[in-house]
């Protein structure tokens, strides 16, 4: 036994070479087992150095590709996955003579993208790069291939809006909750009320997603630098309930869901104390991504009072749910077909087979009870990548008082 253990301390100290933030998602004794490793340094007078000098774990070329590398000379597997392999299996690494492994990209269109590394099965965080997604199932890394196309989202130096973090008191559910809250630039020099949209996340993500991965912070700040967007709060709470299992891609009326009566009683009422904001159905909009979308629909269709913006992204009903919910919940659908929302805009990305089948079920539901929506599809798969410029697109079409303009898919 105390043979196997030397043996498991050796291998995982190979692991952590490079990777010391795999800690974050290793069972407790092999976490401090991999907080205790520690990358030895090169010395060059030394004939058979441990680990080579300077690899950068990742290298965006000129030519779109990407080279991913870590040092794990004792492991027998590792791959990448991310979103940059557009739904593709886990790509594998080659082990090198010195114990490092590779893996190079084909060209990627310029974007931002996740990535993380699977060393023997355990996945695992890159420590090296500072630019991680924090999410309630793993963590991934990300990077980013700018170029022009880019631009919506790069760090500028313009006027900087503010993300803080909230902690507010749940009596619906007993607890306290987190959210995220976006100021607009020079808020506290702004003195009339200001229109809120609330934006939530999907099953994989958490309520900081958006600001760091999603980047609408930046994606906002050079929309309010260019003029093009009226000065809003944006409100990213925390769509996970602990010890509650979502019942996700189905529709969940108020007052049987958690999340949407905490939302509504706690959330909207704590948002309106504590901030500069108007509380009236044109000054309010709702958008969401995947399990967050059913979380908009669901607040949306059945409070079509409250919001006057709404769009649901990468989501859509199990058409299973929609059939039922066509007979039991008709009068609901009839409702917003006669007080419809002043703009409401779905989107998916073109490639994104998760959802296809719930998103054109969802569709024709709406076009069913004749419920005005716009429908856009944009390049990308299941991820923030279409989100990202879909967000975008309709930032400068919210809280308009004539009458939206058009979104344009690619």
């Amino acid at each position: 036994m105390m043979q196997a253990a030397i043996q498991m301390d050796k291998r995982y100290k190979a692991l952590a070479l490079l990777v010391i933030g795999a800690s974050a998602v290793l069972p407790p004794v092999h976490r401090a087992m991999a907080q205790a490793a520690q990358r030895p340094a090169y010395n060059p007078t030394n004939p058979t150095p441990a680990v080579p000098q300077a690899l950068p774990s990742i290298s965006v070329g000129a030519d779109h590709r990407v080279t991913f590398r870590i040092h794990a000379p004792e492991a027998r597997t590792v791959t990448v996955n991310g979103d940059f392999l557009l739904g593709a299996p886990p790509a594998s690494l080659t082990k090198g003579d010195d114990g490092t492994w590779t893996y190079t990209s084909p060209p990627l269109t310029p974007d931002t993208y996740t990535y993380n590394f699977t060393v023997d099965g355990v996945g695992v965080l890159d420590s090296s790069n500072q630019n991680f997604r924090d999410t309630p199932n793993a963590l991934f890394n990300f990077f980013d291939m700018p170029d022009r196309s880019t631009d919506f989202m790069a760090l500028k130096d313009v006027p900087h809006g503010r993300v803080e973090a909230i902690i507010y008191h749940s009596a619906t559910l007993k607890m306290e909750r987190r959210a995220h809250v976006y100021l607009p630039p020079n808020y506290q020099d702004i003195h009339t009320k200001l229109p809120v949209l609330y934006l939530l996340h999907g099953v994989g993500d958490n309520d900081i997603s958006w600001t760091s991965a999603g980047k609408i912070n930046l994606i906002l700040d050079n929309l309010y630098a260019a003029g093009k967007v009226k000065n809003m709060i944006v409100v990213m709470p925390s769509g996970h309930i602990p010890g509650v299992v979502h019942r996700t891609m189905q529709p969940e009326a108020p007052g049987g869901d958690p999340f949407s009566d905490d939302f509504l009683h706690d959330l909207m009422p704590y948002v309106a104390k504590t901030y500069n904001v108007s509380t009236t159905r044109d000054d309010t909009a709702i958008a969401g991504f995947s399990m967050g979308g059913v979380q908009t629909l669901n607040l949306a269709l059945w409070h079509p009072e409250i919001f006057g913006y709404v769009f649901p992204m990468s989501t859509g009903y199990f058409p299973s749910s929609i059939q039922q919910m066509e007979i039991e919940d008709k009068a609901v659908l009839e409702k917003v077909a006669r007080h419809p929302f002043k703009l409401m805009v779905t989107e998916r990305g073109k490639s994104d087979t998760l959802i296809g089948a719930n998103d054109k079920a969802t569709i024709q539901m709406l076009d069913d009870f004749k419920i005005p929506h716009r429908d856009i599809a944009l390049p990308g798969i299941h991820s923030f990548v279409p989100a990202r410029r879909f967000l975008c697109a309709v930032f400068p079409l919210m809280f308009q008082s004539t009458a939206p303009g058009t979104v344009q898919g690619n």
